[in-house]
């Protein structure tokens, strides 16, 4: 079933930034995908095109990558008359056709657009779900269904709060089922609004880009006061843990970390080092129910994150880490440099790499998070990636805004596909039992 029609066009992500929509038509009917944008290139992701016209939506415009497809890989790929099940060759064949290390002469964003598609028209191929197929690719026996980490608190470079920590989520590690974790989730988020808007007014309860509640608070144990009696107020002490993002690369100065940062008057005499800032996740970790911690360092602080990843069983998240590039994940494993990684699909490139990373990760005994980005459209290939490579974890913000709750429903459909083989992660989340 070789593709017959292979068109793109510019649309907008959940932020309203121009990002690509690909349909794909096979003898099967219509598959379409569109891919999260990302509003600046970290140092090791693959690179998304973007015009670069200060006249057209202050550069961020997506024709060139749309052209690429429309005029190099559609040609190219109908031509190679490849069967859609075959998706490392067709991935391996459009890495080669844009012949740069980062896909940046045709556009990661372009790249990886056709990839999902790709899948999708694959799994339909089989007369599989999405994420069978997925499962199929990756070598997945059992299917598991993740724990979600649900935004609900946002600080750092996202408000202009006291938090230094950009994020502060939950995790309903002791669901008996997704569904049950979705419950669990939503009446915390709820509450949590509710209390914020009676202490601070409803504009406290305005949500940011991920959904989470950027509130006045002044201390990074304030937000974490509030978030442990939010879990016992509504009764899931014990089945509901803390996870943080530090993001501690946007703390990063001269070689030590400013838990000040967003103030311009910081005292550099008060700046803390790796050793410092690891005593204080510890800390937390005993005094509060705090379970994970993502990107706990600055991306190249290695010797940190190692000797961190000694000292504690409880999870040591890598996403800004190792951006989903595979040497990275190869340094982290070799490294021991925390004990999960996040895999993020636009980072990468292809579907393809995802999985490589996926099977070096679960090789190694890694816990894998597949998580969102900040500008993500509503397309829900997300959903069906974290199930088929039974994760263990998803992160795609708090349970508000359709690009983030569309991907926590389509887990919910899923379960209830799954019926009696359902099983959820829970306390297991790592795969670390």
């Amino acid at each position: 079933m070789p593709i017959k029609i292979l068109l793109a066009r510019q649309i907008y992500d959940a932020t309203g930034i121009p990002t690509v929509e690909v349909d794909m038509v096979t003898e099967l009917g219509l598959f379409r995908v569109g891919v999260p944008s990302t509003d600046e290139k970290k140092i090791a992701e693959a690179v998304q095109l973007r015009d670069n016209n200060p006249a057209e939506y202050n550069g961020m415009g997506v024709l060139n990558a749309v052209k690429n497809i429309n005029t190099i890989i559609a040609p190219e790929l109908i031509k190679q008359n490849l069967e859609v099940t075959l998706q490392k060759e067709i991935d391996q064949f459009m890495i080669a056709l844009d012949g740069t290390e980062n896909k940046s002469r045709l556009g990661a964003n372009a790249i990886m657009c056709v990839s999902l598609v790709v899948a999708k028209a694959g799994a339909a191929k089989k007369g599989v779900p999405l994420y069978r197929h997925i499962s199929d690719m990756a070598g997945v026996a059992s299917i598991i269904l993740p724990v979600p980490h649900f935004t609900i608190l946002t600080g750092g470079v996202l408000s202009c709060n006291g938090l230094p920590f950009q994020e502060y989520c939950i995790m309903p590690t002791g669901a008996s089922s997704f569904t049950e974790a979705m419950r669990i989730g939503t009446e915390i988020y709820q509450y949590v609004k509710k209390i914020v808007t009676a202490k601070y007014g409803v504009e406290a309860s305005y949500v940011s880009d991920s959904g989470g509640f950027a509130v006045p608070l002044e201390s990074h144990r304030d937000a974490l006061v509030l978030l442990t009696d939010a879990i016992k107020q509504c009764g899931y002490f014990g089945k509901a843990e803390i996870s943080i993002n530090a993001a501690a690369t946007d703390l990063f100065k001269d070689g030590a970390y400013d838990l000040e940062f967003k103030n311009p008057n910081s005292n550099p005499q008060d700046y803390m080092s790796s050793d410092k800032l690891a005593e204080v996740y510890l800390d937390n970790i005993k005094e509060f129910p705090v379970i994970s911690v993502e990107d706990a360092f600055e991306f190249d602080d290695w010797a940190a994150w190692s000797t961190l990843t000694a000292r504690t069983q409880n999870q040591l998240f890598g996403n800004d880490l190792t951006q989903t590039n595979l040497r990275r994940v190869g340094l982290a494993v070799e490294k021991k440099a925390g004990n999960a990684i996040g895999l993020r699909l636009n980072q990468a490139g292809t579907l393809t790499e995802v999985i490589e990373a996926y099977k070096l990760l679960k090789t190694n005994g890694f816990g894998i998070v597949v998580c969102d980005r900040w500008r993500d459209t509503d397309d829900l290939f997300l959903a069906d990636l974290v199930v088929g490579l039974s994760a263990g974890q998803v992160k795609c913000g708090a349970p508000a805004r359709c690009e983030r709750i569309g991907k926590y429903n389509q887990i919910i459909r899923i379960e209830e596909e799954l019926g009696a083989l359902s099983k959820y992660a829970g306390k297991n989340f790592r795969g670390q039992m």
